[in-house]
């Protein structure tokens, strides 16, 4: 009885954020829109290639580089001190609190703590439409973004792993009469400085992938240019500029992973800490140097120069003085509803579309079903593989901004396009979850149907699914948390819900309700990630330690 009534609530819940999509299938057949997607797939080739052009790609790539450098530096200072303040053992509880008392400094960690769940849970692309008011257009505001932003994530992170250091040294430390931040300068901080540094590189490739898409906005760089291209109706340079994003993020990635892999050998799994001290190289003469110089070009690169100009921070104090205090009448709460209700809509059907079109394309990607030795027709299997691989690819590297702005060529504006902009990319996203959970399952019970002569797809259906079914559920809510956080994104790009009207609000200068409407998201983002921890949430006993690598990655 219980499951039927939770069956018809969701199915109910279901058919209400359809109807909120405004899910219209027939505007994807409709010979305008198919005209349209013709003539933008035709226009991207060739690529434009001109050596005018190519100079404006190089430019716009340098930017990006330095935007996220700097953006990078900025949040790790930023999260470091948060994440100092909201160390729990340090200031709120543990040993050294109950000898020392918690006093004043107790609300300050708690006041740290929630200041970086507010600045991680108002989307990146939002703060770069505030700084973007704040500044005017240029680099400076996506980098204010970046540093805003991912230091909400840092902070957190940098907290839990100041958390997981074993306690005996802290302890010895603090009877022989250190303070808290002698014992953290001295017995925390060189237990987790391989580890803070690991994924502070972690969230370095994540603000290369997150600056590009800034640009949409005003923010500079190669996403300021996609812009430009796409509204010139210039489609090859689109190809040109998104072919220099993806080298772009390859390289930095392979740059990050090469240090990280460093620390994440020496690591104790799930704990933060390291086994062994990292032993450095002597650093050469000149090099620290070379970093400083570097440092320097990628923060004149990101804009801070704008700062010196007159009346640059009179703007900014003016600007921020109109968000305060946010409406809060009656007539334009009401009127909020409407776009609240489609922003949770564009979530649910967006990962509910991702969800069937990344599980269709996970079983061909799973290797372990693809590549059975005892199956027929091997290099079909193998072509399939390779395609659905690609596939996956493709979809997850196309940020959801790039999508909704296709999307929008196919359906129009609207919410249908935010929903397929997000279905897609998160098709791209849990497919490669899904397979890669599959063959990770235990080989026993997979083993055992072998032996019996159950075919692959048995074997995927009676074996490996029962045992990764929970870990792919947990996947997909983590992913609709994202997609929450996603769908204001879409919205300023056409694709409804609160950011379209986010976006007007700050367009018409209503900046009042503006910073209601961010208070609004906030709101939404820390009541659905509650719900959403809820039903991840396992018995202790069968829970492991949660790496904080998920927050960052659900940033990036």
């Amino acid at each position: 009885m219980k499951r039927a009534i939770l069956g018809g609530a969701v199915g109910a819940a279901f058919v209400l954020c359809w109807m909120g999509a405004r899910i219209e299938p027939a505007a994807l057949v409709d010979p305008a829109n198919v005209r349209a997607v013709g003539a933008f797939a035709r226009g991207l080739f060739p690529p434009d290639v001109s050596p005018a052009f190519l100079r404006v790609v190089a430019e716009a790539t340098v930017r990006t580089l330095g935007i996220s450098v700097a953006g990078t530096v900025l949040s790790a200072v930023l999260g470091l001190l948060l994440g100092v303040l909201g160390t729990a053992s340090l200031w709120r509880r543990g040993p050294l609190v109950e000898v020392d008392g918690p006093g004043f400094t107790r609300a300050l960690s708690v006041g740290a703590r929630g200041l970086a769940r507010f600045l991680r849970s108002v989307p990146d692309l939002v703060w770069a439409l505030l700084f973007v008011v704040g500044f005017g257009l240029g680099p400076l505001p996506g980098t204010l973004a970046l540093a805003v932003s991912y230091a909400g994530v840092l902070g957190r992170v940098y907290a839990d792993l100041f958390e997981a250091v074993p306690e005996g040294p802290v302890l010895a430390l603090h009877s022989a009469g250190a303070s808290r931040l002698q014992v953290f300068a001295a017995a925390i901080w060189p237990q987790a400085a391989g580890s803070v540094t690991a994924y502070t590189l972690y969230s370095f490739e994540c603000c290369v992938r997150s600056a590009a898409v800034l640009g949409f906005v005003g923010a500079g760089g190669i996403g300021a240019e996609i812009n430009l291209s796409m509204r010139l109706f210039e489609y090859g340079q689109v190809t040109t500029l998104l072919a220099a994003f993806v080298v772009l993020v390859l390289c930095v990635d392979a740059f990050s992973r090469a240090l990280r892999g460093r620390f994440r050998r020496n690591a104790v799994h799930g704990s933060g800490v390291l086994r062994d001290v990292v032993e450095l190289k002597p650093v050469r003469r000149g090099r620290p140097i070379l970093w400083a110089l570097l440092l320097v070009a990628a923060f004149g690169q990101a804009g801070f120069g704008a700062l010196l100009a007159p009346g640059a921070l009179p703007h900014l104090g003016r600007f921020a003085a109109q968000l305060f205090p946010p409406d809060l009448s009656a007539a334009f709460l009401a009127s909020i509803l409407g776009p609240l209700w489609q922003t949770v809509a564009i979530s649910v059907i967006g990962t509910a579309l991702g969800m069937l079109l990344g599980g269709a394309l996970a079983l061909p990607s799973t290797a372990s079903l693809m590549f059975d030795p005892e199956a027929a027709v091997r290099p079909v299997r193998a072509l399939l593989y390779a395609g659905a691989r690609l596939t996956l690819a493709l979809l997850r590297s196309i940020p959801e901004l790039v999508w909704v702005l296709l999307c929008i060529l196919a359906v129009g504006l609207g919410p249908f396009a935010g929903v397929l902009a997000l279905g897609l990319h998160t098709a791209g996203v849990l497919g490669k979850l899904y397979a890669e959970s599959l063959e990770e399952v235990p080989p026993d019970a997979v083993e055992e149907l072998r032996g019996i002569g159950a075919s692959g797809l048995q074997r995927i259906l009676w074996a490996a699914w029962p045992q990764a079914r929970e870990t792919l559920a947990s996947y997909t809510l983590l992913r609709w948390e994202h997609n929450l956080r996603a769908s204001t994104v879409v919205g300023l790009a056409g694709g409804g819900g609160l950011g379209l009207a986010l976006y007007n609000a700050v367009q018409l200068g209503f900046y009042d309700r503006a910073s209601t409407l961010v208070i609004l998201v906030f709101l939404l983002v820390s009541v659905t990630d509650a719900l959403a921890h809820r039903l991840r949430r396992r018995p202790a006993a069968e829970t492991a330690t949660e790496s904080p690598l998920t927050l960052v990655a659900e940033a990036g």
